[in-house]
């Protein structure tokens, strides 16, 4: 069809946010910022032989179920996605994609989809977030934009926790009148008391790194702060704690860990609460646990009470000893840090004929394609997989069906409202 603009009817959300409905040829469209069961006016953005990505023009018939955003930059912020759309809406529609994904992948007719685990807190929840501050020609802080690069500027963003906040509103100041060369982008982890900060830079001359740590090491009330600088040679610098605590509450009482840069950290602390409680529930009685994936102990250290036997494989050197450190400050003395790539650690497991009654799965988005072919081979009973990506995840439980397990259940945590994003656990047995 030759018209760019045309009225589109929503009939579905697709994983990555965009609604999704089909032009009057049949062509499937990609749309926005819309809701299921909308009427919209469209324009074509990009036009690919088999689908359409548009814009709205107009919502010609509203959802009873659109909302007023929070945020007063949503619509060009690419931080969210969904805040115009009522909370118990986007649960459902987290829960309708992931099922979708995996009936497609396995065509089970006895798919049980378990009643998804809510956030308590749907705005201020989150406590990680990169930051981008270009000096171009002032100092600006912001979020890119939707599909772009350039910056959206925010003087508070509703999702991100009040410790955040506070600390980036008086770090914007204190950088507003000292400058720092070649500054890009700021990270923060803030998941509960502690405040940790890393900034990155490109090296420029020499400028003086360690008097412009000291000055917000000293200013804020930000338990460390680490500088990357690179550009000729490439320097790390630190000042105070690398890594920050959260505590996890467990049956066996109240559990301190610690994570830091490198590494990945959940944003949502009761929901990660809620995903520990579940993952050792469907664990527990296991004689030996394999934790792929496994950071610096966000499962491996909980499991332990779980288990006779934890083995934690993580690549990262630095992880793998914050693991061991975190171990030792919970009195843990039957979970193991090994620093090996996933994929080497099962093949060697395999080569010495090692076995484990559980395997704990948490992947990055790409998932574990060539890991999860090997997993039988090692006798694992049960395998618990967290996942971040429902197209990978429906992959790689296709194969472990085809393998001989069953995929009792699975559940959606909501770790991040107001984005398409889906963190969930699916259990298999043999």
């Amino acid at each position: 069809m030759g018209t760019d603009k045309f009225t589109v009817y929503i009939e579905s959300l697709s994983f990555g946010g965009r609604g999704v409905g089909r032009r009057v040829d049949g062509k499937v469209v990609f749309v926005p910022a819309v809701i299921p069961g909308e009427n919209v006016r469209v324009h074509k953005s990009v036009e690919h032989s088999s689908y359409i990505l548009a814009d709205v023009d107009e919502i010609l018939e509203p959802s009873p179920e659109r909302v007023e955003p929070r945020c007063r930059v949503f619509d060009s912020c690419g931080g969210c996605d969904w805040q115009h759309i009522s909370y118990n809406q986007q649960v459902m529609w987290k829960n309708r994609i992931l099922g979708g994904e995996i009936d497609k992948a396995c065509k089970s007719s006895s798919l049980n989809m378990l009643e998804a685990v809510l956030s308590e807190k749907i705005y201020g929840y989150r406590g990680h977030a990169v930051i981008q501050c270009p000096y171009d020609p002032e100092f600006r802080m912001g979020f890119f934009q939707k599909k772009s690069k350039q910056i959206v500027e925010f003087d508070d963003c509703p999702v991100l926790n009040t410790k955040i906040i506070k600390t980036l509103t008086d770090l914007k100041e204190i950088l507003k009148r000292n400058p720092i060369h070649g500054l890009y982008s700021l990270e923060i982890h803030a998941p509960q008391d502690d405040v940790i900060l890393l900034a990155r830079c490109k090296g420029k001359g020499h400028f003086d790194y360690s008097m412009a740590m000291n000055r917000i090491y000293n200013e804020l009330d930000v338990a460390g702060v680490s500088f990357i600088v690179s550009g000729g040679r490439r320097s790390d610098h630190v000042l105070g704690q690398r890594f920050c605590r959260y505590d996890v509450p467990t049956p066996e009482g109240v559990m301190q860990l610690s994570s830091g840069f490198g590494g990945f950290i959940q944003a949502n602390m009761q929901i990660n609460a809620a995903l520990i409680e579940n993952v050792v529930q469907l664990a527990d009685g296991s004689q030996k646990i394999l934790d792929l994936y496994s950071g610096s102990g966000n499962f491996s250290i909980p499991l332990s009470h779980a288990a006779d036997e934890v083995v934690a494989i993580e690549r990262s050197r630095r992880l793998a000893s914050q693991g061991r450190v975190n171990a030792k400050k919970n009195n843990i003395d039957n979970v193991r840090f090994i620093s090996m790539d996933a994929r080497k650690a099962v093949d060697s497991i395999r080569n010495e004929m090692l076995s484990f009654d559980t395997i704990i799965l948490d992947p990055p988005r790409e998932g574990a394609k060539d890991i999860v072919k090997l997993l039988p081979q090692i006798g694992p009973s049960r395998i618990i997989y967290i996942s971040c990506d429902p197209s990978t995840l429906a992959r790689d439980l296709k194969d472990l069906v085809e393998q001989g397990y069953s995929l009792r259940h699975s559940r959606v945590y909501d770790m991040f409202p107001q984005t398409y994003h889906i963190e969930t656990v699916s259990y298999l047995e043999r």
